[in-house]
């Protein structure tokens, strides 16, 4: 059983979404599937043209014959695409299980923004306490970063202060995928690798 966070986007596409204002709401307020919170990596499909989208700015990583696009993605910018018209296939039709169930009326619009907006702050805490001793931010996808700062040797003996932040990244970022798992990610992108647009399933 893989215990990395899901990682990528699946090549099994749930459906093909129709735009909506609730859902470009939704999208312009959230921001997960781009920004590295919810997925590590977005897997190219057949019609994506990697040599364009390089040129666009995205940066690409070449896996077992594959691209996939490194997040957080760098056209994702306060809540907005600079590339939307040029987006990849899996940005076009993926849709988060909180739009899925807003559009088919099993919550409300409300409900979901909540949700959006818890996950925000409990990433944006985990953002704090896992970056460098000198308050610098570390590269690459949210649950990579904290893994990186909780992998760093200190003596508890001689840092006590060091303890508590650190057993309380830990326990943040398990119930941060927790949350992800049961609310965003859709069942095919929680049981994909890590590397793959899998997060300990991170992959789109």
């Amino acid at each position: 059983m893989n215990s990395e966070p899901q990682t990528s986007f699946s090549d099994r596409i749930p459906f093909e979404p129709t735009r909506s204002s609730v859902s470009e709401r939704l999208c312009n307020a959230c921001g997960l599937c781009c920004n590295g919170v919810m997925f590590h990596t977005v897997r190219l499909q057949p019609n994506d043209a990697a040599p364009a989208l390089v040129a666009l700015g995205l940066k690409l990583k070449r896996k077992r014959r594959q691209d996939w696009i490194l997040q957080p993605c760098p056209a994702h910018h306060d809540g907005q695409c600079s590339i939307y018209a040029q987006r990849p296939e899996r940005c076009r039709r993926f849709e988060c299980r909180q739009l899925q169930q807003v559009e088919t009326g099993e919550i409300t619009e409300e409900v979901a923004l909540e949700k959006i907006r818890d996950v925000q702050r409990r990433a944006a805490q985990l953002d704090t306490l896992s970056r460098r001793d000198d308050g610098g931010l570390r590269k690459g996808p949210l649950s990579k970063r904290c893994e990186t700062a909780l992998a760093e040797w200190f003596d508890a003996t001689t840092h006590p202060e060091l303890v508590a932040p650190r057993e309380e990244l830990a326990r943040g970022l398990a119930e941060l995928e927790a949350m992800l798992d049961e609310h965003f990610r859709v069942p095919r992108e929680r049981s994909e690798n890590h590397d793959a647009f899998s997060n300990h399933s991170n992959e789109n």
